[in-house]
């Protein structure tokens, strides 16, 4: 599915989350002006049926979209029939496609841009499924890449720097269905890192550059921004539930007391003091006298630290290896369920060496306290998605197909970003 523009809404707009661990759903009005009163809210646990953010049980799936939204239309008083989906799957990856069009020292006019944008569509060559983004991530004239509005300006070049993201198509068309076997309709579909990117990071971090980190069940999702735009998205298919599964093998206890361990009594780093400090551990399989023992807190948290390190690891590693590291050097910002774990800012930063702050969603009419967590920052960024108004340039099923020549992230657009920052 391609991702139509959407105008600045007005009415009634509807958001759906479908992660590994639970489906959420908003429910808000919306003001021309980009602003959102949210009216209803639903969230329903989705255990089994979406893994590493594929689809492997459809009606599991379908069952958690319906009662997420059926309570959000409670709550609103009002029903729904269209919403933008947020997508975690499908191993996503994205470059940004360059192009340059001579002006020869007269203003820049929409010709020019249209000139622009129709070369940028002309060399991205991917499967009409599989092509979630394509926009204008920058503009420069005459090489400046800070350039916000090239009309009317005068230079001899200029250049635009088109992202596109690019999905298996097979797990989006798994999601897709889902969703309208649950009688909805889809107006669009957001990566969930760009999503959540744009609940947490505050404006003056996009502007100057940082990475949002979004910590979910089954996936990782890395998303870097940079003079306000996204340049860099892709996400890694382990999470919060890769933690509890070592949780429950370490301490042999059912996977649902470890995932309460994990939430209520767990933490990212182990302290001296855990050592003296116990909790009850119910073991799987035993009855009576023999079903609750008691251990070290240490044993639940030596577990925790080890399968949190190596996660934070690999994303220092993705970081490095997107070619925009520098931008993502000065601030990271933590989201998603695993972001609430106790000491996680401190083992990030370490582990990162970067600074680190816990990313919340931002300040929403309407917006209950628990929807203000960062488990829920990827569904109130599927709103201020559509507040934004993306410029995507392709229209649904519309697409050239002309061999792209291969620039990717490593262009000058990358380079600029990394002597910027």
């Amino acid at each position: 599915m391609m991702n139509a523009p959407i105008n600045r809404p007005e009415g009634t707009v509807a958001a759906l989350d479908v992660g590994s661990s639970k489906v959420a759903c908003l429910i808000a009005e919306a003001s021309g002006g980009g602003q959102f009163l949210v009216k209803g809210v639903g969230n329903r646990a989705c255990n089994g049926g979406v893994v590493a953010g594929a689809v492997v049980d459809m009606d599991l799936t379908e069952k958690a979209i319906r009662a997420s939204v059926d309570q959000a239309e409670k709550m609103a008083g009002t029903t729904i029939s269209d919403v933008i989906l947020s997508f975690s799957g499908g191993a996503p990856k994205s470059r940004v496609v360059e192009i340059d069009v001579k002006i020869s020292g007269h203003a820049v006019m929409q010709a020019e841009l249209d000139e622009a944008i129709a070369r940028a569509k002309a060399e991205i060559d991917v499967d009409e499924d599989g092509l979630l983004h394509a926009f204008p991530a920058a503009y420069a004239v005459d090489g400046n890449y800070g350039t916000k509005a090239p009309l009317g300006m005068y230079g001899k070049i200029l250049s635009v720097a088109v992202l596109v993201v690019t999905v298996d198509a097979g797990p989006l068309r798994n999601l897709e269905a889902c969703v309208r076997r649950a009688h909805l309709n889809i107006a669009a579909v957001v990566l969930a890192p760009y999503a959540s990117g744009l609940s947490c990071l505050v404006e003056d971090e996009a502007q100057m550059g940082a990475a949002c980190i979004d910590l979910g069940g089954g996936t990782t999702g890395i998303s870097i921004f940079a003079q306000g735009a996204l340049v860099h998205a892709e996400v890694l298919p382990v999470g919060g539930g890769q933690v509890t599964a070592e949780v429950a093998r370490g301490l042999l206890t059912p996977f649902e007391q470890a995932e309460r361990l994990k939430t209520f009594s767990g933490a990212a780093v182990v302290d001296p003091a855990d050592a003296r400090i116990e909790i009850e551990v119910q073991q799987v399989g035993e009855r009576g006298s023999d079903r609750m023992i008691r251990m070290p807190r240490s044993a639940l948290t030596s577990i925790m630290h080890k399968e949190l390190e190596q996660l934070f690891i690999r994303v220092g590693q993705q970081l490095d290896a997107s070619g925009f590291s520098g931008v993502a050097g000065k601030r990271v910002v933590l989201t998603g369920g695993v972001a609430q774990c106790e000491a996680v800012r401190d083992l990030a930063s370490k582990i990162l060496g970067r600074q680190v702050r816990i990313g919340r969603p931002k300040a929403m009419g309407g917006l209950p306290v628990a929807a203000q967590a960062p488990n829920f920052s990827g569904a109130v960024g599927l709103l201020a998605y559509a507040a934004r108004e993306p410029q995507q340039i392709f229209d649904h099923n519309k697409k050239q197909e002309t061999p792209n020549n291969g620039d990717g992230v490593f262009g000058r657009i990358s380079q600029w970003v990394r002597d910027t920052f």
